[in-house]
């Protein structure tokens, strides 16, 4: 039987078009490849002191001893951090999707990590790059140039480690027979006044077709052309310089009040329909949580007369604020998560409150009729953790993505964490589309909170040695990141 088939029985069923990105798992010539074995991970970026370490560590879902499933969490594999420095293993950030060419699947890595200040010869700067490991479980770096085209400062600006990691590039995979790899990036502006977020397109390395990797840079989602400079080889054309702004222009959008710094996103698309793709952003500001969306994905016109034309979304709406769409009263928002949760729709968790009195909410955006919200799910009331609030009396984080079932990977699942940055509690839940018994007295259609705590290794007591929980990231994988081919039979 094709190795890929509950990858595509999920596409067809569920609508999970990032399953759907699955092909032969053969490497060509007999050439050995790792198993596949879809699976739910964490990735987290966790940063300790005394010593200083920035690492970045995973738990796959693997484990059938233990009800969550997940296994304790370890370093992420190599590559690690930036390879051009060699001695610089630190990680700020790290995202993952994966997709498939010719060869099979294959999984994109984006990491942000320290870089060079050149006058200032030290590491004091920041950088995102791109890796790929294909389905003999190899790892290729992107063109070294790639690098360069990540840096989030100017030359000599200092970066610390938590808005180098707000610039990591999130991945996103949509389309089935075609899939196509793009991410939210941060990375200056065109004329390099403030930091924004940019879409661009990641396409993996194919050794099988003789192929490098490519970064294409498509458009700067929060200036649109307000900051275009004509003649600069920053913009979305490959290198080439632009003489005048694209056509139809992107002005004023989405606008106030967010304008610069960096912004979750999600890309849905039905299929490999691309009239349907849509980029849905989100950022809070002053404790209000703000949604846009950019649609309308086509060919657009630069360069005056030579008339070259690329693609990009022509349409951005405006920042528009959630709560009073949702009926508002959550009180100050802290934080947010958005995740492509079908091919229509996108769901949204974010953490409200005051006091020592914080929620968590699930509200879901659909496409059709011009876009519509349902109410907000009070999560902790739903899955019996606590109905009045955080029991710790801090706000949560949270970090969502969509999985496939331990067990059952032709089906998926929304999987979600809670944690707080200054104490390394995690808390986990699944919430399926079909109710289930979760335990006794407990059947409904959002399972009980899972504590993963104990899967961080060298918990300390001592403050000064204490780690902190920067981001954490939900992905599903074809196989793990440290899988090695099964050795040839002699």
């Amino acid at each position: 039987m094709d190795s890929c088939y509950p990858f595509r029985r999920a596409a067809a069923a569920l609508g999970a078009t990032f399953l759907a990105a699955c092909g032969s798992t053969g490497g060509g010539g007999g050439t050995p490849t790792v198993a596949i074995e879809p699976m739910c991970t964490i990735l987290m970026t966790h940063f300790s002191i005394n010593p200083k370490v920035d690492s970045a560590l995973v738990a796959d879902r693997t484990d059938p001893s233990v009800n969550h499933g997940f296994t304790r969490f370890r370093q992420i594999s190599n590559p690690r951090g930036n390879s051009t420095v060699g001695f610089k293993s630190d990680v700020y950030g790290i995202s993952e999707a994966w997709s498939r060419n010719s060869a099979g699947p294959v999984v994109v890595r984006a990491q942000a990590h320290p870089a060079r200040r050149p006058q200032a010869g030290d590491f004091e700067g920041s950088a995102w790059s791109f890796n790929a490991q294909d389905v003999r479980g190899v790892w290729t770096a992107f063109p070294a140039g790639t690098l360069a085209f990540g840096a989030t400062t100017g030359l000599e600006q200092t970066d610390d480690p938590a808005t180098a990691n707000g610039a990591t590039p999130r991945l996103m995979t949509v389309g089935d027979a075609n899939p196509q790899v793009f991410a939210c990036a941060g990375r200056r502006s065109e004329d390099s006044a403030v930091r924004s977020t940019w879409l661009i397109e990641v396409t993996a390395p194919n050794a099988a077709a003789g192929t490098t990797g490519s970064v294409s840079f498509i458009q700067d989602l929060l200036n649109g052309d307000d900051r275009f400079v004509p003649n600069q080889p920053v913009g979305p054309l490959g290198g080439l310089p632009a003489a005048n702004r694209p056509t139809p222009e992107i002005r004023n959008r989405p606008g106030h009040p967010v304008t610069q710094g960096s912004v979750r996103c999600a890309m849905t698309q039905a299929g490999d329909d691309v009239s349907t793709r849509e980029l849905h952003m989100l950022t809070i500001s002053n404790g209000a949580l703000y949604h846009s969306m950019a649609s309308n994905f086509g060919p657009t016109v630069t360069n005056g007369g030579a008339g070259i034309t690329f693609n990009r979304f022509r349409n951005v709406s405006p920042w528009a604020e959630v709560g009073p769409v949702l009926g508002g009263g959550f009180g100050n928002i802290v934080d947010a998560t958005i995740v492509a949760s079908r091919p229509t729709a996108v769901s949204v968790f974010f953490t409200a409150g005051s006091g020592n009195a914080f929620k968590v909410w699930h509200a879901v955006r659909f496409s059709a009729g011009g876009g519509s919200w349902r109410a907000a799910d009070d999560v902790l009331a739903l899955n019996g953790g606590r109905p009045g609030g955080s029991p710790s009396g801090l706000p949560f984080r949270v970090a969502a993505g969509m999985c496939p079932v331990s067990g059952r990977p032709q089906d998926t699942e929304l999987v979600y964490t809670l944690w707080n940055s200054e104490h390394r509690g995690i808390l986990l839940g699944r919430m399926v589309s079909t109710p289930q018994t979760w335990m006794p007295g407990m059947t409904g259609t959002w399972s009980p909170l899972f504590d993963l705590s104990k899967l961080i290794s060298g918990s300390s007591q001592d403050a000064e040695r204490q780690a902190t929980i920067q981001e954490l990231s939900i992905v599903a994988r074809p196989f793990r990141d440290n899988a090695t081919p099964p050795t040839p039979s002699p």
